[in-house]
Formats: structure tokens, C-alpha cells, sequence
């Protein structure tokens, strides 16, 4: 006979609300406040069923909500709004306003006896 609390299983609506909020970056502290759990049963669920930690499995569910962010970004641009177009050149195209040259090695200055004289 096992001693101590019965086990926390999910079912496919506490899945659906994990799923959910991993898709915007809550905290695993978080998730287990809202199903009722502690961060604990809720990491070894989140193994047990997939395998992975909690922290990769809310990348991988953060990954979706990133692609479309990303993509209605683009269709803003890409429907005139100058200031996405600019915002997305600079942090996904690597443009710059200006140029700037970066000089690595040494440099040699030769000064003549004359022009210290002066």
C-alpha cells in the first residue's frame, strides 16, 4: 500500500491550458498556480509525456507565437508601413544607417624631426 497524495494527472484541457501559456513565455510557477499544481508535478508531467524539460517545451511552444509575430510584422511592412520596413532591415537584414570602417592591426606614424620643431 502507497502512502501520500494521489498523483496530479492532466487531462486534455490542462493540456490545452498548458499549451497556451507556454505560447507566451509564462513561467512555470505560473502555469502550476493556474491549473492548481506545484512547479514540480507539473515539470514531471511535461516529461513524462514529452519527454523534455519544461523550459524546452515552452521554447517549443514559444516558437509558434515567434513565427507569427514575425510574419504579421512582415505583412505590416510589406503593406507600407515605412517604420516596420526600417525595423526589420536593421534587425533582420543587418542594414545600418551609416558606415563605419573598423581598423584592426597596427598602425605606423612616422613623425620628422622637422614637424616635431614646429
Amino acid at each position: 500500500m502507497t502512502m501520500g497524495r494521489p498523483k496530479i494527472e492532466f487531462d486534455e484541457k490542462d493540456w490545452r491550458v498548458i499549451d497556451a501559456a507556454c505560447q507566451y513565455k509564462t513561467w512555470a510557477e505560473d502555469v502550476a498556480a493556474i491549473l492548481g499544481c506545484s512547479e514540480d508535478t507539473l515539470s514531471k508531467r511535461i516529461k513524462e509525456k514529452h519527454g523534455v524539460t519544461f523550459t524546452e517545451y515552452r521554447r517549443q511552444k514559444m516558437a509558434k507565437t515567434k513565427h507569427n509575430l514575425f510574419a504579421k510584422q512582415v505583412d505590416i511592412a510589406l503593406d507600407g508601413n515605412v517604420t516596420m520596413l526600417i525595423w526589420l532591415g536593421k534587425n533582420r537584414l543587418d542594414q545600418v544607417d551609416k558606415n563605419e570602417v573598423i581598423q584592426s592591426g597596427t598602425i605606423a606614424i612616422n613623425i620628422d624631426q622637422q614637424d616635431r620643431d614646429l
